[in-house]
């Protein structure tokens, strides 16, 4: 016993060592171009698999909010994301809301999920814009000590964000850069991004306002990790935010998604496959 008490001492003691030695040489190697480098490699990484062709994954998806406790089998498609409803509003579903879901998925054909997958892209241009112009945006230095990610297989490159007073928003969506800070861990080998963190230092305006306003102080935190030697998938996305909409109501919106059983799979399936799987899934019994 005490041998092995000693030997899990020395691996703490060799693994403390370890990232004392990288945080040092991460601290006196990041220099503003070459954390410019980084970031714009982070970014890259993260639109290439933002819209992905030709590989895919499956995984299991938790979302609570005010309005929803659910939980989802996902499999991505070679024409776009299917999912199976397993629990709905924290329960299994019942017996005549399991045999709705497993004929609404055999009636699915890929033109409906391409459908789907074009519309959900034309949403996410914003979301792309506000990733590219993040970078140049903000200022970033790096965080004293580099706190680690527990959990994750590598040390990351940790830095702490605020708005560049030298930028000027070109469009809109730029301009909400103008209104968050928070904090980002990159994989220090890889360069893809590990964790996002933002925090909303001043109202946020869609729209001008008419469609949304995020009040300040609210949070969001945005968090992956590698599934592959090149690719990476979220495991977890929280938000806790106030927010006004459509110039009606203030109302607190809390929402955790949490990502689990996570496969990758080198090549895409089609639909039709996909849904074999999907059914072949046990449901949930209560």
């Amino acid at each position: 016993m005490l041998r092995i008490v000693r030997n899990h001492c020395f691996v703490w003691l060799a693994i403390a060592s370890f990232l004392t030695s990288f945080t040092a040489r991460a601290q006196e190697a990041l220099t503003p171009s070459s954390i410019s480098a980084i970031l714009q490699q982070a970014v890259q990484f993260q639109l290439d698999d933002f819209h992905h062709r030709g590989w895919g994954l499956q995984y299991r998806v938790h979302r609570i909010n005010q309005k929803e406790d659910s939980i989802r089998e996902i499999i991505e498609t070679e024409d776009g994301n299917i999912s199976r409803i397993l629990t709905f509003k924290g329960r299994p579903l019942t017996s005549e809301e399991e045999t709705g879901e497993l004929a609404r998925l055999r009636a699915l054909t890929p033109e409906d999920v391409r459908k789907r997958r074009q519309k959900s892209e034309s949403s996410d241009k914003y979301g792309i814009e506000l990733m590219k112009t993040l970078p140049k945006a903000m200022t970033f230095i790096t965080v004293a000590g580099q706190p680690q990610l527990p959990n994750y297989p590598r040390p990351q490159i940790v830095l702490d964000y605020a708005p560049n007073p030298e930028f000027h928003p070109a469009s809109t969506t730029q301009s909400l850069l103008m209104g968050i800070a928070g904090r980002i861990w990159i994989d220090a080998e890889t360069h893809h991004l590990s964790r996002i963190e933002v925090r909303v230092i001043q109202n946020l305006n869609l729209m001008f306002g008419i469609l949304a306003r995020v009040y300040q102080g609210g949070t969001l935190s945005y968090e992956q990790k590698p599934v592959s030697l090149t690719h990476d998938a979220y495991t977890e996305i929280k938000m806790d935010v106030k927010l006004r909409e459509l110039m009606v109501h203030v109302a607190p919106y809390q929402e955790t998604l949490s990502v689990t059983d996570i496969r990758f799979l080198p090549t895409a399936p089609s639909v039709h496959d996909a849904v074999n799987t999907l059914l072949a899934i046990p449901a949930i019994k209560p």
